[in-house]
């Protein structure tokens, strides 16, 4: 859920194409290395590369799975090499509402 703490962006009056906005930054490649490089020597474990590679998954997923829904702009995985937002040739998942609440009719 780390990648869409942008939503701040939001209140910041960050425009939600920026590179800052909401499905930007926080949902490339880069910022999930870095996220979990800065994390993994935090978790004291003798599996440093696999804990590393967990948590990358993990943050990456989000961007990739952002992918595959069918609203809002596509995910700027490519960041900081390329702004452009990428969406998948297929995509199944309905995308969340942002301004409803999580448990409310519309979001269902």
């Amino acid at each position: 859920m780390l990648p869409d703490a942008d939503i701040i962006g939001f209140e910041l009056a960050i425009p939600y194409a920026s590179d800052w906005g909401h499905r930007g930054a926080s949902h490339s490649l880069m910022i999930a290395v870095v996220c979990a490089g800065r994390v993994t020597p935090l978790l004291r474990t003798a599996r440093t590369a696999s804990t590393f590679m967990f948590l990358f998954v993990a943050m990456a997923s989000h961007g990739l799975l952002d992918m595959v829904t069918d609203g809002g702009r596509g995910p700027a995985l490519w960041w900081p090499w390329s702004s452009e937002r990428v969406f998948a040739p297929m995509r199944p998942i309905r995308v969340s509402p942002i301004a409803s609440p999580p448990f409310s009719v519309r979001a269902a």
